[in-house]
């Protein structure tokens, strides 16, 4: 028991952090507007072609890395 105490100690943060982001992404995306449609794009485009950037979000997503992401 205090064994997964500590482990939910320390991924609480991480699991909040990665809550908010998809509630982010969520209320992002449901909004249907030309500018923003295009903004959306563009980000994820650029995400796309920016390697390390994509590894440490997919690696934090995991949980296998903490946050900095783009160190």
């Amino acid at each position: 028991v205090s064994l997964l105490k500590k482990y939910e100690k320390e991924r609480k943060l991480a699991n909040l952090t990665m809550m908010a982001i998809m509630d982010g992404f969520q209320k992002a995306f449901s909004i249907d507007a030309a500018p923003l449609n295009i903004l959306r794009a563009i980000a994820f485009q650029s995400a796309q072609h920016f390697g390390p950037l994509k590894r440490n979000i997919i690696s934090y997503a995991m949980g296998e890395k903490k946050l900095p992401l783009l160190f």
